[in-house]
């Protein structure tokens, strides 16, 4: 009898791949987000045409479909009708000789564009077609399913101004003027310009906005939205996003300026000098709104990882993920009118899991005996009384290892809302090593509310003023979670906890 020692070896090579890959999967599984979107697998970035359409919230998205790493872009597709469980549809826009970047989804409800089957409910995408190193192009697809299949449009491009960098177009219905109008960036000009058209194909350049002072970074995935300022019946203003990074500048997030839009031009009402921040983490990037949200709310998501570090996300088998659904308002404040942001679904809306009021800490007061945050999927919510401490916050604490922790809190002598992850497990980058850290708003709450979902930390402060988004891959299995208060006592009206399941 022959024994093929070279067979033996290849098997015995394809069986440690095998319990490799596996190791890799059962090490990864638990930093998997339990309700906020991950593909099953493969690489994912910027949410692209978010539309809320016949009773589902539809997020579209970059994805890699055949490996987990950026590459071959085209768009996946998901779909929720409650914002907490995601069914994962087939890929939507595959790539062919050119990239499927990111875009945005309108209803083309009137039929404006003529295309498809007239009988049938119509959707229209529009994103940038991105010819590798050649350039960018605006393109449009449309679908007569609900947005499982699409069309690519026989006389694509509809928007080509022959640039390396051209990109994100995001398009809304402007009521007052009549019209679709697109903002779409210019990237390394570090511009906007806003296009206008009455039937999605034929694009009119109406003004660019640009000359703000700007920080010497990128922009790029732009929207606009008409947000209501809360406190009064029906005033709103016209805020205008944009995401905005330059890596080897340690700063990769998102900016947002307040105004006026007339349907042609945009104005800034603060100083260029004025710079506004819509999270503090590095890990909110490329939000934009979703077109025709229910109730005439504002809802948004952003893709929750950092282009610091994004290659090294070390799960498996998928790689990025998306925010928590934030509804967006503006709210008066001492230094002017600032973005608010809330999570949705509003828990506050439903009894809490767990509640105890009324409580003063001087140390700190272990929470862990609480079965449900073992799930490590929840809401926890402190509402503060008064302090007068240095500092006070939230610790979840490994109960293997005692150099393994994370902290979210604020810092009294600082004034300043924070999230320390320097010593939370899996250190991805030196920008771990960073602390992340929001301003205090003076004359508001010092109220604070944190989504965990395994791997992701989402505060939400100062009642939605204050927002810090911060990834974290803890190494031990099992964590305890305490409410500190250092040199000093912390009074707290009470600690809700909601569980999601």
């Amino acid at each position: 009898m022959k024994i093929h020692f070279k067979n033996i070896l290849l098997a015995s090579l394809f069986q440690v791949a095998f319990l490799l890959i596996s190791q890799a999967q059962t090490a990864t599984d638990a930093w998997r987000p339990l309700v906020h979107f991950s593909p099953q697998k493969n690489w994912t970035n910027d949410p692209n045409g978010l539309i809320y359409f016949k009773g589902y919230y539809h997020i579209f998205f970059q994805h890699n479909p055949i490996a987990n790493e950026w590459g071959n872009m085209s768009w996946g597709h998901a779909r929720s009708k409650d914002l907490l469980h995601w069914e994962e549809l087939p890929l939507a826009i595959p790539h062919g000789e050119e990239y499927i970047f990111s875009g945005c989804v309108v209803w083309d409800k009137e039929h404006v564009s003529g295309l498809g089957d007239p009988q049938k409910e119509l959707l229209v995408a529009i994103y940038t077609a991105d010819y590798p190193n050649k350039k960018q192009e605006q393109h449009l697809a449309y679908s007569n399913d609900d947005g499982l299949t699409w069309t690519k449009y026989l006389h694509n491009p509809i928007l080509d101004i022959n640039l390396l960098n051209f990109r994100d177009p995001s398009v809304i219905w402007h009521n007052s003027s009549k019209q679709f109008v697109m903002s779409v960036a210019k990237p390394t000009e570090r511009s906007v310009q806003f296009y206008g058209s009455k039937n999605l194909l034929n694009w009119e350049l109406l003004s660019e906005f640009s000359n703000q002072g700007e920080l010497d970074m990128i922009w790029e995935c732009p929207s606009l939205a008409e947000l209501l300022v809360e406190g009064s019946e029906k005033e709103t203003k016209w805020v205008l996003f944009n995401s905005t990074q330059g890596v080897q500048k340690g700063f990769v997030g998102m900016q947002y300026f307040v105004g006026e839009f007339n349907g042609k031009t945009f104005t800034n009402a603060n100083p260029p000098e004025t710079k506004l921040f819509v999270d503090y983490g590095k890990d909110f990037y490329a939000a934009i709104p979703f077109y025709n949200a229910p109730n005439q709310e504002v809802l948004w998501l952003g893709w929750a990882l950092s282009w610091q570090y994004a290659k090294e996300q070390p799960t498996f088998p998928w790689k990025g993920q998306m925010s928590s659904i934030r509804k967006l308002s503006l709210i008066n404040s001492p230094d002017g009118l600032r973005l608010k942001q809330e999570f949705r679904p509003n828990f506050s809306e439903v009894e809490p899991t767990f509640q105890i009021k009324d409580v003063s800490i001087t140390k700190s007061k272990v929470l862990s005996g609480i079965k449900l945050l073992q799930n490590k999927s929840y809401i926890i919510e402190l509402d503060v009384e008064g302090t007068t401490s240095d500092r006070w916050g939230l610790k979840w604490q490994s109960a293997d290892n005692l150099q393994e922790f994370t902290v979210v809190g604020f810092d009294e002598i600082k004034k300043q809302w924070f999230i320390d992850r320097s010593k939370s497990g899996k250190i991805l980058s030196p920008g771990f090593f960073k602390i992340d850290s929001a301003p205090w708003h003076e004359g508001e709450s010092r109220q604070l509310r944190v989504w965990v979902d395994h791997s992701m930390l989402e505060l939400l402060a100062q009642d939605g003023i204050v927002a810090i988004s911060s990834l974290r891959f803890p190494l031990g299995k099992k964590e305890n979670l305490s409410v500190f208060s250092d040199k000093g006592k912390l009074d707290l009206k009470q600690i809700r906890i909601w569980e999601l399941k």
